[in-house]
């Protein structure tokens, strides 16, 4: 009876420490997991939105919509804190109108953002990995910003 006993506590003994991950493993698993999920909104980001909102334009006559940079800012400032910025971001993305708008300006210059054809998850993925991660400030408008505040150099 006792070897039976013995055996038993053996046996669930060493299946406890196998079942053991360090804590530093299961770090190292939740770090792995968000990089993938940043990675994949990245892919997602440049597939969805950089054809109108893409930091790579040239100059600002050639831009068809606002630099990403700048409304991220501007969605920041008025919403500061994640969850208040994400819903904001896709309730204005899933339906976009002037109501929610909250840059004036460029809606009389552009028009309103044509609803995109992309689900929620990937949209929850894109605006994670915006409000997460920096933005690329296109170079005409870090210049702009230069001459505007009286910087000689181009960039800094």
């Amino acid at each position: 009876m006792n070897s039976y006993i013995l055996s038993f506590l053996l046996i669930f003994g060493i299946q406890s420490v196998s079942d053991y991950k360090p804590e530093s493993q299961q770090i190292k698993n939740l770090v792995n997991e968000d990089q993938e999920l940043s990675e994949e909104g990245l892919v997602l980001l440049q597939k969805h939105c950089y054809t109108c909102h893409n930091p790579k334009s040239k100059s600002h006559d050639e831009i068809i919509a606002p630099p990403l940079w700048g409304v991220k800012n501007h969605y920041l400032k008025a919403y500061p804190n994640k969850e208040s910025f994400v819903e904001a971001v896709r309730d204005f993305v899933q339906n976009p109108n002037e109501e929610k708008a909250i840059m004036k300006g460029p809606i009389k210059r552009f028009g309103l953002m044509p609803k995109p054809v992309i689900s929620d998850s990937d949209l929850d993925k894109i605006i994670d990995y915006v409000y997460e991660n920096e933005i690329e400030n296109p170079a005409w408008h870090i210049e702009k910003d230069n001459h505007k505040n009286g910087n000689k150099t181009s960039r800094e």
